[in-house]
C-alpha cells in the first residue's frame, strides 16, 4: 500500500489498535507507518473507518488541532493537571460544542507540540 489514509474511530471515545489511538475525527497516516499485517488488522476492525485521505482531510485535522492549541493557550493554572497536561474536562467544556469530544490522544499530541515550541503551563500565583 502507498499513499495517505484517514483512519477514524466509530466510537466517541476513540479506539486503540496497532499501538495507535484513533479519534472519532480521525488521523491521517502514511501507508508505510504500518506493516502489511497491521493493515490487515486495521481494515478488519469494525470500530475503525479507513479511506484514502484527501488534502481537505489533512487540513481539517490540522485546523482542529490548531483550535485545541489556541484554547490551551488561554487556560489558567487551574485548567492543567498535576502532570502539567491540560485537563480534558476544560478542553471539552470550552470546545465541545464546536469540535465534539476531544480525546486524550489529541490533547497529548497538541500538548507535546506546544511544549516543543516553548509553551509552559501557567502556575498558580502565591
Amino acid at each position: 500500500m502507498t499513499g495517505k489514509f484517514l483512519i477514524a474511530a466509530t466510537v466517541a471515545a476513540g479506539f486503540w489498535r496497532c499501538g495507535r489511538h484513533f479519534s472519532q475525527s480521525g488521523i491521517v497516516v502514511d501507508a508505510d507507518e504500518f506493516t502489511e499485517e497491521e493493515w490487515v488488522r486495521l481494515k478488519a476492525e469494525a470500530k475503525l473507518r479507513i479511506k484514502e485521505a484527501s488534502g481537505d482531510d489533512a487540513a481539517a485535522i490540522e485546523e482542529r488541532l490548531e483550535k485545541i492549541a489556541e484554547a490551551v493557550a488561554t487556560f489558567s493554572a487551574e485548567d492543567f493537571q498535576r502532570d502539567g497536561k491540560p485537563k480534558l474536562d476544560s478542553l471539552n467544556a470550552l470546545l465541545g460544542d464546536e469540535l465534539g469530544k476531544i480525546s486524550g490522544a489529541e490533547r497529548d499530541r497538541v500538548w507535546e507540540a506546544m511544549k516543543e515550541n516553548g509553551f509552559e503551563a501557567p502556575t498558580v500565583s502565591s
